[in-house]
C-alpha cells in the first residue's frame, strides 16, 4: 500500500497468502498496519470467508484518570458505604454510557436507529485503563459505522436529559451490585489488597454516593482532557481490503488532534505483610461468596505463559483443576470453584473464587491454602503439566474461528505489546515450560501465609 500525499500511514505490505507460514495465524506476514500522523494505530486483517467485518479497539482513557481517591489513610468502611475521598469513582465508565446518549448532530435515538436499520452493533465501555469500542456490521456498512465510531468518541454532546436516564440506569445497576454476593465479595477484596489511593482499589463501577454526585461539567471535562487518537488502537477484521480499511479510518479520524495529559506512573501494589479477612453482612442470603488472594502480576509480565498454565492447573483445567478435585469433586463441599488471573496492564489481582455454606467457608478456605503450598513445595505431574499445555494449543485455534475471535487476539497483541508474531511462536512457548517452571512462579507468586480473604453472605 503506497502512503498518502500527506504521508501519514506508515505502513506493513500485506504478504501473499501463499508465502505465508500458517497464513490462518494472525501475524505480522498477514497483518497489515498503519500509524496515522495523530498517533492512533490501525491494524486490518483480510479475512473474506465471511461477508461481516468487526472493528475492534481502545483509546487510553480510564479509570486510572479519575481524580486520586483521597489522600493516603483516608477514612474508609465497608464496601458499599460511603468511601471518603472517592468522589469521581466510576467517572470513565460513565462518561463511556454517556457517549451514544447524543453525538455530533444525532439524538440517542436517531443513533440507534441507524444501527438497528443495518442491523449492526455498536459498544462502547469503560475500563481501569483504556475505554474499549466493538462495532460489527456487513461490508457494504462499514463506511457508516466507522464514521458514526469517529462522530461518537470525538464529539459526544452529553444531553443533560440522556445523562439523567443513564444515571438512573447506573444506581439501579449499583443497586442490584448491593444484592449480589459475590459482587460485594470482589469489593472487599480489591480494598484489602490495594493501599489507600491505588486506582486498583476502587470500582470502575463506582458508589451510589458518586453516581449521584456527578456532573455534565464532569462528564464534558474528562472526555476533553482524556480523549485522545494517541496511543489510540483500531482493528478491522473481515472481508475488506486492508487499504481501504486504512483509508476509512484516516478519513474519520486522520483530523482529530487531541493531546491528553501524561499518565503518571501506576501506585506500587506491595505484598501483603499478614492474612486479613474481612466479612459484609447480608441477611437473607442461603450461601456464603468468598474470595482468597492477593495482588498479582501484570499481563507484560515475562513469565506470564508458565503463570497461566499454573493458575489453569490449581484452578482452572476440566471442571477447575486441582481445586475442583479436592473440593467439589472429593469432598462435595461447594458447586464451583476456581482461580483468576487477572493480569491487565498493571499488578491485577490473582483469586480463588467459591460459592460456600456459611458453615464450611473454613474448611474450603483451609483446603485453598493447602493447594497452594503443595504447588509450591512439589513440582506438578509431568502428564498433569503436559495436559494443559495441550489444552492450552488446542484451544487457541478455537478462540480464532470468528473475525471477532481473530480482532481480539489482535487488540491483545498490540494492547501489552506482545508483538504481532506472539500467536506463530505461541505454542513453542507452552511445550517449553517444565514443572521446574510451574514451581518456581508459584513460589514467586502464590503466598498462602498472605492472603486477603473476602466473604459476603449471611
Amino acid at each position: 500500500m503506497r502512503s498518502t500525499k500527506h504521508n501519514t500511514h506508515r505502513v506493513a505490505r500485506l504478504a501473499p497468502r501463499a508465502q505465508v507460514r500458517y497464513s490462518s495465524v494472525p501475524c505480522a506476514a498477514n497483518i497489515a498496519q498503519a500509524e496515522l500522523s495523530n498517533g492512533l494505530r490501525v491494524f486490518a486483517y483480510e479475512n473474506f470467508a465471511s461477508p461481516s467485518v468487526v472493528v475492534r479497539g481502545y483509546l487510553v482513557a480510564g479509570a486510572c484518570d479519575e481524580a486520586p481517591a483521597g489522600p493516603p489513610g483516608s477514612p474508609e468502611v465497608d464496601a458499599g458505604a460511603n468511601h471518603a475521598g472517592v468522589n469521581r469513582a466510576g467517572l470513565a465508565a460513565f462518561v463511556a454510557d454517556c457517549l451514544m446518549r447524543g453525538a455530533g448532530s444525532l439524538s440517542y435515538e436517531q443513533i440507534f436507529q441507524q444501527i438497528e436499520s443495518i442491523g449492526a452493533h455498536l459498544d462502547v465501555s469503560g475500563g481501569m485503563h483504556t475505554t474499549g469500542f466493538y462495532a460489527k456490521s456487513l461490508v457494504e456498512d462499514l463506511p457508516f459505522m466507522v464514521d458514526l465510531l469517529s462522530t461518537v468518541l470525538i464529539h459526544p454532546t452529553f444531553p443533560s436529559e440522556e445523562i439523567e436516564r443513564e444515571r438512573g440506569e447506573w444506581l439501579t445497576t449499583l443497586q442490584e451490585r448491593a444484592n449480589s454476593a459475590s459482587a460485594m465479595a470482589g469489593l472487599i477484596f480489591n480494598e484489602l489488597c490495594y493501599p489507600a489511593g491505588h486506582p486498583y482499589r476502587y470500582s470502575i463501577e463506582g458508589y451510589p454516593e458518586t453516581a449521584r454526585a456527578l456532573t455534565r461539567d464532569d462528564l464534558v471535562a474528562f472526555h476533553r482532557t482524556y480523549f485522545s487518537p494517541q496511543d489510540m488502537v483500531i482493528v478491522i477484521v473481515g472481508a475488506v481490503k486492508a487499504e481501504d480499511a486504512h483509508a476509512l479510518v484516516e478519513r474519520a479520524f486522520g483530523a482529530w488532534r487531541a493531546n491528553r495529559p501524561a499518565r503518571p506512573p501506576l501506585p506500587a501494589a506491595p505484598k501483603l505483610q499478614a492474612s486479613i479477612r474481612r466479612h459484609h453482612a447480608m441477611p437473607g442470603k442461603a450461601q456464603t461468596s468468598l474470595m482468597v488472594g492477593h495482588p498479582g502480576p501484570s499481563r507484560r509480565d515475562p513469565d506470564w505463559i508458565k503463570l497461566a498454565l499454573m493458575n489453569s492447573i490449581l484452578g482452572q483445567f476440566g471442571m477447575y483443576g486441582r481445586l475442583g478435585q479436592r473440593v467439589r469433586k472429593e469432598r462435595g463441599l461447594v458447586y464451583a470453584i476456581g482461580s483468576y488471573l487477572e493480569g491487565g496492564l498493571g499488578p491485577g489481582p490473582w483469586h480463588i473464587s467459591a460459592g460456600v455454606h456459611p458453615d464450611l467457608v473454613d474448611r474450603v478456605i483451609e483446603i485453598c491454602l493447602a493447594e497452594m503450598r503443595r504447588l509450591r513445595e512439589r513440582k506438578v505431574r509431568p502428564q498433569e503439566l503436559q495436559d494443559n499445555q495441550f489444552y492450552f494449543i488446542g484451544s487457541l485455534p478455537l478462540r480464532m474461528e470468528t473475525n471477532d475471535g481473530i480482532a481480539g487476539q489482535i487488540v491483545h497483541m498490540a494492547r501489552y505489546e506482545l508483538g504481532l508474531d506472539y500467536l506463530l511462536h505461541y505454542p513453542d512457548r507452552v511445550r517449553a515450560v517444565t514443572p521446574a517452571d510451574i514451581q518456581a512462579v508459584a513460589c514467586t507468586w502464590l503466598d498462602p501465609d498472605h492472603v486477603a480473604v473476602a466473604t459476603a453472605g449471611p
